[in-house]
């Protein structure tokens, strides 16, 4: 099978993209129990656990934590492999392989397991010393270890936030728990105007693939794909003047106005003090295990 052209891939990228978000609000739109969730407290309380994944520092608590973000997203109609895929295929193994060097006596001494590579001598470089076997050690595995269930646990509720709640809803309930309104602003402008852009640049490519006759020099490529991002910044910036003009002379004076009306139900309360009475168990049963 031939290789896909670069218009090819990047047209599938932007799609990609755009398809991704809608399918985002549409798991935002349905039944389940975090979408049931008053937003104010939903926000609240899953920004309590991602602060609770940081804060513990042994492995069984941590997954208790995974085991609970998979199982919210069971009961709040995320489809479970979609979920996984949104956790485990970007920040923790990206800090996967950020981590890999600190389980390596270089950077972590400890208790070898597993001896990698045998050097002639050690060597000292100031205070930084290369021991003459470099190991896998305990402890270092152990801590890379901790610090991808970390990861893994707080993506995994910030992914459940996002999932479940519509973007509007979120911007909404930020602004009502007192969030700056500029920072507010400039989320929901960048989130709206993210895929008017997208599409720009689906266009561009579209008409540039409809005007191709026969492939094109690899140079020549890249200099029309720098004239296009040169093109896109001038646009994006004559854009943003005219929405701001436009915003103005509908009355816009700093603050936004939304529709959104929220409403803390007896399941709001509820659910509050269960998070709560899990974070406590969680970090005395965790003091009780470093004891």
């Amino acid at each position: 099978m031939a290789k896909a052209l670069f218009l090819d891939k990047t047209l599938a990228a932007v799609a990609e993209a755009g398809e991704q978000a809608i399918f985002s609000e549409r798991y935002a739109r349905s039944r389940g129990l975090l979408q049931s969730l008053d937003v104010r407290v939903k926000i609240l309380t899953l920004l309590l656990l991602i602060v609770l994944s940081g804060l513990l520092r042994t492995p069984g608590p941590l997954w208790s934590l995974l085991a609970l973000g998979m199982l919210l997203a069971v009961l709040s109609a995320v489809p479970f492999g979609f979920f996984l895929k949104r956790v485990w295929l970007f920040v923790p193994a990206f800090t996967a392989v950020i981590v890999l060097p600190a389980v390596l006596n270089v950077v972590t001494p400890g208790e070898p397991l597993w001896v990698l590579a045998r050097l002639p001598d050690s060597y000292s470089w100031g205070p930084y010393r290369v021991p003459q076997e470099i190991a896998v050690t305990r402890q270092g595995l152990m801590g890379g270890f901790v610090l991808v269930s970390r990861a893994a646990a707080s993506v995994s509720f910030a992914v459940l936030l996002m999932l479940t709640t519509r973007w509007s809803d979120i911007l909404a309930g930020l602004r009502a728990l007192f969030v700056p309104r500029m920072f507010v602003m400039t989320l929901s402008m960048t989130f709206r105007y993210l895929f008017v852009y997208l599409r720009l640049v689906q266009d561009m490519y579209r008409a540039r693939k409809s005007r191709t006759i026969h492939r094109r020099s690899a140079s020549l490529e890249r200099s029309w794909v720098a004239s296009r991002i040169g093109s896109l910044y001038v646009k994006s910036v004559e854009m943003s003047s005219d929405v701001y003009r436009a915003m103005l002379s509908r009355g816009y004076h700093g603050e936004v106005i939304t529709m959104n009306r929220f409403r803390t139900t007896p399941r709001d309360y509820l659910w509050t003090v269960a998070v709560i009475v899990l974070a406590a168990l969680l970090i005395a049963g965790e003091r009780n295990m470093l004891r």
